[in-house]
């Protein structure tokens, strides 16, 4: 696995940028600090008061803070209008020498909070704290509810993605009982075949949404989603390869943020090979699943996988290590408390091995209890069904 550096990776999580657009003066003049802001990402972009902001800013954006010129008609019209066409983010003027009419234009023009230029740290900490608050409150009803659940392998062939089919199968039978919709989306756009382990060929995949660009709307999401006999919607990977690299971060993370109000469960089925985009749907995730089997190549693997996450910020508690296809043998060369100590990190979820079992109930594309109501992989991943339930803190 190549190594990264953090700084250059930028890990989208919906709604958490903080865009200061200011003047090269005002850049220069301005006190900075740390790059996280009251829990935001603070990025800088060096604009002239009068010129437009540009799209790609407006849509990442949670707060912007924007400088304005009194003295040029243009620089107060781009401020009200950014603030009338963009209700959901939250707009803070900057202004040198504020005097009392500019106080009262920006007031006129619903603008709630001003900060003084040049700008100061605490006070950049102190108004933004103050705007987060309140558009927080004001969202809380609107957000979509539904809990991001990932899962992705140590090193290939660790059986990963056949875990993930069976446990989101049964999760979804045990969330149709409930009253609640459960999605799996296969995001390995080269080696994906999540469908095929339940038994499905959909004739629509991940790439129609990709495709729909602007046109993507809920409508479009659900017509897509393929129906298994658990009650599970399937998004499937591409019929043909799909270079990662081509996925853009900002539209992979709209999609599973959409099907977040559609489903109260989003299981992603995540690639390998780690992309800006997937690192972005992990670091926005609320459950990560790491699987791993006990042999050193494996374990050696999770253990980078582990730190890399939690060097980008991803955080420890998130993260849970599978160890999958588990012997039941008096003397293994490696067992359970020899994968905790090589990880660094308890592991509490295992799946026993049942290959003949398993193998049948991906081949028939049903759910292993289907074809043996009791045994001891369908005993396992009830425990991993009861420890989602547990992390995402529902009865």
């Amino acid at each position: 696995m190549p190594e990264f550096e953090p700084n250059s990776w930028t890990i989208r999580r919906p709604g958490a940028a903080a865009e200061l657009v200011l003047s090269e003066e005002e850049v220069l003049a301005a006190e900075f600090g740390p790059s996280v802001v009251g829990g935001m990402s603070l990025d800088t972009s060096r604009i002239e008061p009068d010129d437009p902001v540009p799209a790609e800013i407006i849509k990442r954006a949670r707060v912007i803070v924007i400088e304005v010129r009194p003295d040029r008609p243009a620089s107060l019209a781009r401020l009200i209008r950014l603030h009338v066409e963009n209700p959901t983010i939250g707009v803070i003027a900057a202004v040198r020498n504020m005097s009392i009419p500019t106080m009262q234009a920006l007031l006129r023009a619903g603008i709630k909070d001003v900060i003084a230029l040049p700008l100061v740290r605490s006070d950049l900490e102190a108004v933004i704290d103050r705007m987060r608050e309140e558009i927080e409150r004001s969202q809380v009803q609107s957000e979509p509810t539904g809990k991001v659940v990932s899962v992705i392998a140590s090193v290939g062939g660790v059986g990963a993605t056949a875990l993930l089919t069976q446990a989101a199968a049964l999760y979804a039978k045990r969330e149709g009982d409930r009253g609640f919709g459960t999605c799996l989306f296969d995001l390995d756009l080269q080696g994906g075949n999540a469908a095929t382990h339940l038994g499905m060929s959909p004739a629509l995949t991940i790439s129609e949404l990709l495709d729909a660009g602007k046109r993507l709307d809920p409508a479009v999401l659900t017509s897509v989603a393929s129906a298994h006999g658990s009650g599970l919607k399937i998004i499937a990977a591409p019929a043909e390869l799909m270079p990662t690299d081509t996925v853009s971060t900002d539209q992979i993370c709209d999609i599973v943020h959409m099907a977040t109000a559609e489903y109260r469960t989003v299981f992603l089925d995540l690639p390998s090979d780690w992309t800006n985009w997937s690192l972005s749907l992990v670091a926005q995730s609320d459950v990560v699943f790491l699987v791993v089997e006990l042999s050193i190549a494996s374990l050696r693997q999770a253990q980078r996988q582990l730190a890399l996450l939690i060097k980008l910020g991803v955080p420890a508690e998130k993260i849970q290590v599978v160890v999958n296809r588990v012997e039941k043998k008096l003397f293994q060369q490696i067992n359970l408390k020899d994968a905790s100590e090589t990880i660094g990190r308890p592991i509490g979820l295992s799946v026993t091995n049942d290959f003949a079992l398993m193998n049948t109930a991906l081949n028939r594309g049903v759910t292993i209890g289907d074809i043996k109501a009791k045994s001891h992989v369908g005993r396992d991943l009830n425990k991993l069904l009861d420890a989602i339930d547990m992390l995402l803190e529902r009865a």
